[in-house]
């Protein structure tokens, strides 16, 4: 009996040191570009948690850089936060669907607008530790001055590449 009690805990102990082991928390950043009616430049730094191979959730801030065709410009600043869920991979390929919700803050003004929506991305496995991922095609809603819009499409809302680190 000892023995049959023994085993059972070992085995308890090896499921939940392999489970753990799937929990791991991770940092990084990201670069994008986009033009629709001006070029747009972000830097987006974040941090976050992996429960498995299905799911994560994270959090940012971010700094916005907008130039408009007369030479004006507008530096501003983003933070969010996000859900991953990952239909599908292997060990180097990943697909992801990421929710996510922005408020984008601009000069002394405070919270200018609220993005609310997904994206798609595809993230390469390089190493345990490390992914290189590309965001692509969002779909959402952004909130500005009482107003929605909606956000579709690459050429509106740019690509973004980017690496996170896995500890």
């Amino acid at each position: 009996m000892k023995k049959i009690v023994l085993i059972l805990a070992l085995a308890v102990l090896s499921m939940t040191g392999q489970r753990l082991s799937a929990q791991t928390p991770y940092v990084g950043g990201s670069l994008t570009l986009a033009y629709v009616d001006y070029f747009k430049f972000d830097q987006h730094f974040y941090g976050g948690y992996e429960f498995n191979d299905k799911w994560a959730v994270g959090g940012g801030l971010g700094l916005d850089v907008s130039t408009y065709g007369n030479g004006h410009g507008v530096v501003g600043g983003f933070m969010g936060a996000y859900v991953r869920f990952t239909p599908w991979h292997n060990n180097l390929l990943y697909t992801d669907i990421k929710w996510r919700t922005e408020l984008l803050l601009q000069d002394a003004v405070g919270v200018a607008a609220a993005d609310i929506g997904f994206v798609g991305s595809l993230r390469f496995r390089i190493n345990r530790h490390f992914d290189v991922f590309a965001d692509f095609i969002p779909v959402g809603v952004r909130f500005y001055d009482d107003e929605a819009f909606p956000l579709i499409g690459i050429l509106g809302n740019g690509c973004s590449l980017g690496v996170h680190y896995r500890f």
